[in-house]
């Protein structure tokens, strides 16, 4: 069973080789065995390969697909939903990462509809049967258009339409996932909640979990202590407990995740992320009242 908490492996880009080695292999001595990655996430994929392949059998390994690499790897990729790019990047993945297969292998933020017009989930299908993949999911966006907001109000804003966003685009994968989607990657926090509902659903239908986007502010340019006081979290963590701690203690308490991921370029946050979990989810009634403070924020959940 995969870990509570798993490492996002897109921070890798932004990272020396030492680095990235420190990380890989101090998160796999902490106990985490989840690690996500994909194609377009600079050398993440390599460094997987290099430093860790020969414990292969001690992590669970999700990466993704249909992603048109740019020359420059730090910009992000492009969706490219076709037949020979899909098998192009499960090759090219499989060679990087040094493994035989994908346990969780992700279309990249393609939205339904146009993942319906393509071929890509016949050719994943036909992959899997291949052994080179044990399950197949969707990785989602899940973040609108960034707006620039000053104040409260405009942050209130920026939450409702990115909530919309979020809701919309998970909503349309839960009405058709054509009997072929085994896991959804979703944005989840407690200061982004449009898919508080949606997992919830996506549960019901046996779906698995794996949410992302757990310490990030909805205004990219807020100090996420500052904001979280402003909007009363601030009394509900812990003795000694950072916000970053509180949020994902926040995100792992929702009964429907899997796996929460978290990037970082820092080994000792990566601790701290460790701790958190291994603290536990938060009380029932802490829970319950962080949400009834959120909603009055204006941060809700969409039903």
């Amino acid at each position: 069973m995969a870990t509570k908490l798993g490492y996002g492996a897109m921070e890798l880009r932004y990272v020396d080789q030492n680095q990235a080695e420190r990380l890989l292999k101090g998160g796999i001595e902490a106990g985490i065995n989840f690690i996500d990655t994909s194609p377009d996430y600079g050398p993440s994929e390599d460094w997987i390969g290099k430093f860790i392949s020969v414990q292969r059998d001690e992590y669970y390994l999700a990466t993704k697909c249909g992603c048109n690499v740019l020359s420059n790897w730090w910009e992000h990729c492009q969706a490219y939903l076709d037949r020979a790019q899909v098998r192009h990047n499960i090759e090219h993945s499989l060679q990087r990462l040094r493994t035989d297969h994908i346990d969780v292998w992700q279309v990249h933020s393609a939205e339904a509809a146009e993942l319906a017009r393509s071929d890509v989930l016949e050719t994943m299908l036909r992959i899997k049967e291949e052994g080179k993949v044990r399950h197949i999911a969707v990785s989602l966006s899940g973040r609108a258009q960034v707006l620039a907001p000053s104040n409260y109000g405009r942050v209130r804003l920026h939450h409702q339409e990115t909530t919309d966003h979020v809701y919309g685009q998970l909503r349309s994968y839960l009405e058709d996932s054509w009997g072929v989607l085994e896991a959804l990657q979703v944005w989840y926090s407690a200061l982004n909640r449009g898919s508080e509902q949606g997992i919830v659903e996506a549960q019901r239908r046996g779906m698995g979990l794996i949410i992302r986007g757990v310490v990030r502010c909805l205004n990219p340019w807020a100090n996420l202590e500052d904001f979280a006081c402003q909007i009363g979290l601030d009394d509900l963590r812990g003795e000694k407990e950072t916000i970053a701690q509180f949020l994902l203690r926040f995100a792992i308490t929702h009964p429907a995740l899997n796996t929460a991921i978290i990037g970082t370029t820092s080994l000792a946050h990566l601790k701290q992320n460790i701790q958190a979990v291994r603290t536990g989810p938060l009380a029932k009634e802490s829970w319950i009242e962080a949400k009834e403070r959120l909603d009055r924020a204006g941060i809700k959940s969409l039903s």
